[in-house]
């Protein structure tokens, strides 16, 4: 699928499976594992982390 040529449709690896025929379920996970990308998700993370460490 990511052979093809790139499309506009295509917003994440998602899309190109399912443009593919493929089919994408959702499953719960969590919430606590985030993905940090930008510094406000950094200061989540801390924060999270701070809250386990009391918590024990």
């Amino acid at each position: 699928a990511f052979a093809q040529p790139y499309q506009e449709s295509f917003t994440d690896d998602a899309t190109v499976m399912e443009q593919f025929g493929c089919k994408i379920s959702l499953v719960e996970g969590n919430r606590e594992n985030i993905k940090i990308t930008t510094p406000l998700d950094l200061k989540l993370a801390e924060i999270l982390i701070k809250e386990k460490e009391t918590k024990n």
